[in-house]
């Protein structure tokens, strides 16, 4: 179908494209979750991995829907996202709580030796959080501002997939780590940071295309200041006492 408005407003395919996230969220969190539902889980992962399969799914098909000219089901898609997306952040949060209750009860929560013996748990708990604290504090950004602006197509479009998006961390970075154990590689600089890299690159390269096609530019650049500022509080956050007293307050 040529020349589709999420190809006008973003980049081309990507729709198709937004489909990867599925393989790549059922292989990055299949070590950790899909291989052991035969085994006890906490009820509070099972709720937060069935809300955010459903939004991944919502994700997937919003753009589609655009794409088949069907503009009527998206919008009644949005409206149910209405209902679905408060209890999925809700249990986005309940699963930062338990992280850090789980590492500030000695859980063992990173790999030998990751952290220092003399470390305070409260400080280790802090840091164990940083990274799911700014993914979840852009999927609330991002979708409130989608839905605040939904009649700005250009907006509105911008932020959904900057929403989307934000599931491309959480499994994407597992799905690295799980590649460079398997090849025997370090997880090193490089591999922690690239999905944040990757997804400033698409943002770039979006504000390309916007700028070609002389469509507002705000939104875009909104959206890459916002994921510059959290891969700076991602690197200066932890260890900080700031942060340390605000994880415990928090969470």
């Amino acid at each position: 179908m040529k020349n589709n408005l999420v190809d006008k407003l973003l980049l081309p395919k990507t729709a198709w494209v937004l489909v990867l996230l599925i393989p790549i969220t059922f292989l990055g969190f299949f070590p950790s979750y899909f291989s052991k539902l035969t085994t006890p889980i906490p009820m509070v992962i099972h709720v937060h991995g069935v809300l955010m399969l459903m939004w991944l799914l919502l994700s997937v098909l919003q753009p589609f829907l655009i794409y088949y000219k069907k503009i009527r089901y998206h919008r009644l898609v949005g409206k149910i996202s209405y209902i679905i997306m408060p209890v999925v952040i809700i249990s986005g949060y309940m699963i930062l709580k338990y992280s850090y209750q789980r590492a500030l009860n000695d859980d063992s929560v990173g790999p030998p030796g990751y952290y220092p013996e003399s470390l305070a748990r409260e400080i280790i708990a802090a840091e164990f959080v940083v990274i799911g604290s700014v993914y979840w504090v852009w999927l609330v950004v991002y979708y409130t501002l989608g839905i605040l602006f939904r009649k700005n197509l250009v907006a509105h479009a911008t932020f959904m997939l900057a929403a989307a998006l934000t599931i491309l961390g959480p499994a994407g970075d597992r799905l690295i780590g799980i590649t460079c154990d398997a090849l025997g590689l370090p997880y090193n600089a490089f591999a922690q940071n690239f999905i944040f890299v990757f997804v400033l690159v698409i943002f770039s390269i979006v504000l390309i295309i916007h700028y070609n096609r002389q469509l507002k530019l705000w939104p875009v650049v909104l959206v890459l200041l916002l994921q510059l500022t959290g891969f700076g509080l991602f690197h200066y956050l932890p260890y900080h006492p700031v942060w340390n007293q605000l994880a415990a307050i928090l969470y």
